[in-house]
């Protein structure tokens, strides 16, 4: 058998997917509300539904914005 080959882009992507959410530059308030959530690499953050963070205690309007639009910068989203 061998291993499927792996891009450079699916490699960043899976890289950043990985990656602490301090890569997102969150406010401190953001960030941890999402670590007491247990919330703690970027790839954590997108497998959640924009509705489902929103309800997290203490994570308002403005964190949710904060997030949404840090994730997309990076060419990601939030599932749906």
């Amino acid at each position: 058998m061998h291993e499927a080959q792996t891009t450079p882009d699916r490699r960043a992507a899976e890289s950043l997917l990985n990656a602490d959410i301090d890569v997102l530059k969150l406010s401190l308030r953001t960030t941890n509300v999402l670590r007491l959530n247990q919330l703690h690499t970027v790839g954590d953050v997108t497998r959640v539904p924009a509705k489902k963070l929103f309800v997290l205690s203490r994570l308002g309007r403005n964190s949710l914005r904060e997030i949404v639009d840090s994730v997309g910068r990076r060419g990601l989203r939030l599932a749906d």
